[in-house]
């Protein structure tokens, strides 16, 4: 497959150029920065979701119902930035065998615990980042749902090699916010928050390789709250560590952005209201 003109692979290349994520600390690695995000998530709030609320049901279901398209008993799944098994786990009854790629350790961790007490046996993991990750095989079904492992040209073509039937891929589709946390990287940082890029740079980068994605889309209204605004700053403030070692001083500046918005009982809450797309293509 060979492509005569990239001009659209060149305009992402550009926008990641220019994007904050090149101001990240050069004193920790990729894999670190992903260990101290996810054993933040998932201590103050991946693990205290209730697998049980009618919500999360639904929106898991709807997700599976989505992934469910292109796979069948006899499947090999590869699932790149699996976190803590949400969908991988569950996965593995429907197919074959299914291999989940997570380099960060608390999520891996979660996700064996629960493969082991769901029985799954045939199930494999890799705490490789995907840039690393050895393509030995191709799979049936490549994805990647709500991760940055799938983050420029070179990582999307690895994609889309991995593959010997369908890639997809699910990502926000409304202009890059993550509620607050633009406005906090302002605060802290002096600077605007410029991510590397969205959906549209996929898609059409896909197109420079004469590959035709598919494009779905679906609104979305979530509410999370955070029992205490220490929650709220700790979660904030490891986001921010990415960037910058976080002083004392920064420390009060998010309490003090918190207190200002939190509700009577002392609580915390954000709205996230927008539209998801899942991208899609026969390899």
């Amino acid at each position: 497959m060979v492509s005569t003109s990239r001009n659209w692979q060149s305009i992402w290349e550009e926008t990641i150029r220019r994007s904050s994520f090149n101001n990240m600390r050069s004193d920790l690695s990729e894999k670190d920065r992903l260990n101290l995000s996810a054993e933040s998530w998932y201590k103050h709030y991946d693990s205290k979701q209730s697998q049980d609320d009618p919500q999360r049901k639904h929106m898991l279901e709807e997700e599976m119902n989505r992934l469910r398209r292109f796979i069948s008993k006899d499947s090999s799944v590869l699932d790149i930035g699996a976190g803590f098994g949400r969908l991988a786990v569950p996965l593995t009854r429907e197919v074959r065998r299914l291999t989940a790629i997570e380099p960060a350790g608390a999520y891996r961790n979660a996700m064996k615990e629960r493969a082991a007490r769901e029985g799954v046996r045939n199930m494999e993991f890799s705490e490789d980042l995907w840039a690393e990750f050895p393509l030995h095989d191709k799979y049936d079904l490549v994805y990647s749902t709500w991760s940055g492992a799938v983050k420029d040209p070179e990582s999307l073509m690895k994609m889309h090699e991995a593959s010997q039937g369908y890639c997809v891929l699910e990502l926000g589709a409304s202009p890059s916010k993550e509620g607050d946390f633009d406005k906090i990287y302002t605060m802290i940082m002096g600077d605007e928050l410029r991510y590397p890029g969205n959906y549209l740079n996929i898609l059409t980068t896909l197109y420079d390789y004469e590959i035709y994605a598919n494009l779905e889309t679906w609104g979305y209204d979530t509410v999370t709250k955070y029992q205490t605004i220490e929650d709220a700053v700790e979660l904030r403030k490891n986001g921010l560590e990415a960037y910058t070692q976080v002083t004392d001083e920064m420390i009060e500046q998010l309490r003090q952005f918190f207190r200002a918005k939190m509700n009577p009982d002392g609580t915390y809450t954000t709205r996230a209201k927008g539209v998801s797309c899942m991208l899609w293509w026969k390899v």
